[in-house]
């Protein structure tokens, strides 16, 4: 059984379809890219996954559930989380308490436990700092938990932001454009921390990216979309010499050029 299921997933915006049929059998533990030239419906897409958007048709299933429809909250608390391509973190509390907001989704006491500090919630609480503590520390970030999210350095902003999305505990990790304005060098350094992540946290991860020697270097299967509709699926050398694609991108030439 697939782990995330999209059946024939269909986006309209009034006479406008921005994500037509659209399959995807996501196994437990793979990486998975999601490419497209801007404006294919890959972010679509993931709001789609998450609810930010009413699916149109189809169906979406997580580990056999469906899901169509789910409040966002709830999808979350099923085990899906995401970055996004325009970097949202709260620029106004530290990195630690950025991680510390979805470390709360996990919490058990109740929130009359938590507004009279009952032991219960202060024991939790603990724990909760520990867990983000910890996992600010396997990404590099722990010296910087005191900090404003908001006077980071961009890059370490996007690793804050994938630090986040950790916390809620997912099951599925879906990370939109994480290379996006990065130099080669924080790009490369990111490619090994998603591979570091998938492996230590047991992740699946599903990828849209633009940078596509990262695309190409970590996934294991690719997905191309062009105008809402799908036009390859394959293993990264398919996709990399796939005429549909260079065409889709390009016009015509080399997809790295």
């Amino acid at each position: 059984m697939s782990l995330l299921k999209l059946e024939q997933v269909t986006k309209r915006f009034g006479g406008l379809t921005a994500v037509s049929d659209f399959n995807l059998d996501l196994q437990e533990g793979e990486l998975v890219g999601l490419i497209g030239p801007n404006g294919a419906g890959k972010t679509t897409v993931f709001n789609l996954i998450t609810n930010t958007y009413y699916v149109s048709e189809g169906r979406i299933l997580l580990d056999g559930k469906d899901i169509t429809g789910m409040k966002t909250d709830r999808i979350t608390a099923a085990g899906i989380a995401r970055t996004f391509q325009n970097i949202r973190l709260f620029g106004e509390l530290t990195v630690l308490e950025n991680v510390l907001t979805a470390c709360h989704l996990r919490l058990k006491s109740s929130v009359i436990s938590a507004v009279f500090g009952l032991p219960g919630y202060r024991s939790e609480e603990v724990q909760m700092h520990g867990k983000a503590r910890a996992l600010l520390k396997t990404l590099g970030l722990d010296k910087y938990e005191r900090d404003l999210a908001g006077s980071l350095p961009y890059g370490l902003q996007r690793k804050l932001e994938i630090a986040r999305a950790l916390a809620t505990q997912p099951r599925v990790l879906l990370l939109d454009e994480p290379a996006a304005g990065m130099n080669p060098e924080e790009t490369l350094a990111l490619a090994a921390l998603i591979l570091r992540i998938r492996k230590d946290f047991q992740q699946t991860i599903l990828l849209i990216e633009h940078d596509m020697s990262l695309v190409m270097t970590i996934c294991e299967r690719i997905i191309v979309l062009d105008h809402g509709v799908t036009i390859a699926k394959g293993l990264p050398e398919e996709i990399q010499n796939n005429p549909d694609v260079i065409t889709a991108y390009l016009g015509t030439g080399d997809l790295y050029a």
